[in-house]
């Protein structure tokens, strides 16, 4: 039986003792500096690390040697839509040189894209969530080792889009198209999420979700997404490495796992929205964009790259939503309903390791950290 790396697995046994702590105790809010502590640690752990992640090596290599060969003007015609030479998003860019001509190791700018995006989500996680620490462990995997660990641009711009929510509860258009465009400086599929506004503010119901759903699932099929075949391209969403396909033929054979996961979704979303939506303030507005992540899953499901990395932004509500479902069920359901989530995990951790572990370095023999190797 294959294990993650201990650090991982301390975390991960943290995370599930902690979330009965959440769901069986008095109802008090989780002590802020119990989640923060969690940040220090997830950050530490990934920011640090050496050489491990799917997109390590050639990130590392562009650091140095590519990156700062841009010129800032170069970024400032990116950054205003004009034609460049190069392909990979202004914002990412910029934060590399800044943090390069401090003359900083490339662990140095893992660090500050690990603050970024993992203390990003924990803010957005504190602010949003009723169990921000069970959040965290229905959020660990796959995001906190793909994307947080692995494919920073797309991680980045993820974080970006996720703070957007405050933004969209507050009606403030003007403050949430600015994160739209310092999300898609950081990478160019967050332009997927830009409907989002308008989505969240859609009326739903139970009936409605179940219709939405069941219309994508019969959709699926015909392979809608094909039609913007030459715009999702323009995306990139393979990233820059080839570290990546270790990661593909994975995805490519998982339709069924993310099925099941899409329709468990879709089931909750379903049977409790009206619970949810009683206490939850702004539910409603978190339901709809997991509704439009479910239904852009099946959409895209025919296309293993599409429909797991592009809907990302919209299923990266997931665990909000359901640790809100979760809260504002009754007691027995709420027991039920987290021992079934903690259970899955541990079997996602195992599924993980066996397919994704050793390719993203993140296993016994392989992963590494500049704390205790240098």
């Amino acid at each position: 039986m294959n294990f993650l790396h201990p650090v991982f697995n301390v975390l991960f046994i943290f995370l599930i003792i902690y979330s009965f702590v959440e769901v069986y105790g008095d109802g008090k809010k989780t002590p802020p500096i119990v989640l923060w502590l969690v940040g220090i640690y997830m950050i530490l752990v990934i920011g640090l690390r050496n050489y491990v992640g799917a997109d390590y090596p050639i990130y590392y290599e562009m650091y140095g040697h590519y990156f700062p060969t841009i010129d800032y003007s170069a970024l400032v015609d990116k950054m205003l839509f004009r034609k460049t030479d190069y392909d990979i998003e202004w914002l990412y860019i910029f934060l590399n040189k800044l943090v390069y001509e401090t003359g900083s190791q490339f662990y140095i700018f893992t660090l500050v894209s690990a603050i970024i995006t993992i203390g990003g989500k924990l803010i957005f996680f504190s602010k949003n969530s009723k169990f921000p620490v069970f959040t965290v462990l229905l959020f660990m995997i796959p995001n906190y080792f793909i994307a947080d660990s692995g494919h920073m641009r797309q991680a980045l711009g993820m974080t970006v889009c996720m703070l957007s929510f405050k933004f969209v509860k507050e009606r403030k258009i003007w403050w949430y198209l600015l994160c739209m465009y310092l999300a898609f400086g950081f990478h160019k599929s967050a332009i997927i999420f830009f409907p989002v506004y308008w989505l969240a503010a859609v009326p739903m119901n139970a009936r409605r979700i179940f219709y939405a759903v069941l219309v994508c699932v019969l959709l699926s099929p015909f392979q809608l997404y094909s039609f913007f075949s030459s715009f999702l391209d323009t995306l990139n969403v393979q990233d820059v490495s080839n570290g990546y396909n270790g990661y593909v033929s994975y995805e490519a054979k998982s339709s069924s796992f993310m099925d099941g996961l899409a329709l468990t979704y879709s089931v909750l979303l379903i049977t409790y929205d009206k619970a949810a939506c009683e206490k939850i303030y702004y539910y409603e507005y978190m339901r709809n964009i997991l509704v439009g992540g479910v239904c852009l899953y099946f959409i895209m499901r025919s296309n293993p790259i599409f429909s797991t990395r592009l809907v990302g932004p919209y299923l990266a509500f997931a665990p909000v939503v359901i640790t809100n479902i979760i809260f504002a069920v009754n007691r027995d359901t709420k027991r039920m309903l987290h021992l079934f989530f903690v259970s899955f995990m541990i079997f996602y951790y195992f599924v993980f390791v066996r397919y994704q572990g050793a390719a993203g370095r993140f296993t016994p023999d392989t992963y590494q950290n500049i704390l205790w190797n240098h």
